[in-house]
Parts: C-alpha cells; sequence; structure tokens
C-alpha cells in the first residue's frame, strides 16, 4: 500500500474510529442518517447525525456512529458547500479533485474491524433557506484489507453544519520539489 493511499484510508477512517463506542453527545433525538449496504456482507444502520466543516481543509465531514458501527462522508469543496451532485471517489482523489465526495464505513466483527472506502458513487445535496442539509447517496466501497466489496445507499435531512470539533488542522505543506532535492 502506497503511503498516499495508507494516509487517506487513515484520514478516511479516523474520524469514525475516534467516535468508537460513543453516540453523538446531545443528538439522540436531532438530524439522523440512515443507510443500508448490500454485497459481501448485507446490513441496516441509522444513528445520530453531525455536519462538521474544516475551512483549511475545504472539508465538510457528515458521520454518524452508535456502538462499534460508523458511517462517514468527506465533502471536499472549493469554496462553499452548495446543493448540487457531487461524484463520489476513491479518498485520495476526492481530496485532490472538488468538488467531490468519499465515503467511510466501519464495524466490528467478532475478531476483526471491517472498514470500507468508495470507489464510485454519487452524493446529492440539498440545502434549506434555514441552512440546513439534507442529501442521499449511493456508492460502491471496498474493503480495505480484503476483497469484499459493498453498494451503499443512504440519506440524511436537516443537518446543522457547524466547525469541527477535533482533527481539523492545516493541510502538510507538499514536498520540496525544488532544484537538487532528489
Amino acid at each position: 500500500m502506497t503511503a498516499a493511499l495508507a494516509r487517506c484510508a487513515l484520514s478516511a477512517l479516523l474520524p469514525l474510529a475516534l467516535g468508537c463506542g460513543q453516540g453523538v453527545p446531545g443528538e439522540a433525538e436531532g438530524p439522523r442518517l440512515e443507510t443500508r449496504w448490500t454485497g459481501s456482507d448485507t446490513a441496516e444502520f441509522a444513528a445520530a447525525a453531525v455536519a462538521e466543516r474544516c475551512d483549511s481543509l475545504n472539508l465538510l465531514e457528515i458521520r454518524a456512529v452508535a456502538g462499534d458501527t460508523g458511517v462517514a462522508l468527506a465533502v471536499y469543496r472549493k469554496d462553499t458547500i452548495l446543493a448540487g451532485d457531487y461524484p463520489i471517489r476513491h479518498p485520495d482523489v476526492a481530496d485532490t479533485t472538488p468538488p467531490s465526495a468519499a465515503v467511510a464505513l466501519r464495524w466490528l466483527e467478532q475478531t476483526a474491524i471491517r472498514g470500507f472506502q468508495s470507489d464510485s458513487g454519487t452524493l446529492t445535496l440539498s440545502r434549506a433557506e434555514n441552512g440546513a442539509l439534507s442529501g442521499s447517496f449511493t456508492a460502491a466501497v471496498r474493503d480495505v484489507s480484503d476483497t469484499g466489496r459493498l453498494a451503499v445507499t443512504g440519506s440524511f435531512e436537516d443537518l446543522r453544519v457547524r466547525p469541527a470539533t477535533r482533527g481539523c488542522a492545516p493541510r502538510p505543506a507538499p514536498p520540496d520539489t525544488g532544484p537538487g532535492v532528489d
């Protein structure tokens, strides 16, 4: 696995791992994300959801975590999150080709944590007059550690975007590629 791929897989799954075992505090009655996946495994999942923006990375993260299961969407933007369709891509491609999105999901099995990241799909966002986000998504995802594949569909509504409370840091500077650097 290349360093870039490993970094992207980690960045896509890290917010979910940080939320392991926790719901979204204070939002049991609020906005929810609902999703279903079929393929190498089949399940349905619904939980309280949050939407946090990280301005330094031009990123909006939508996530829902309950117990050991979590789903996250990363929406990479140029400036502002606008209503419309966003292509869902592999995380390392989505990160460098805004506007686009990536999906990650994970859950705990008896002996392992299963993690999946997106390959393709579409996220459709709408924004209410009060600024709340709603949307739906379909994605093809693949297991980060074996050949399992899933088809994922989901939706969320009435999410209030707030500043990121953790994990929002400046984008790392690109490596020096000037003369004399090999």
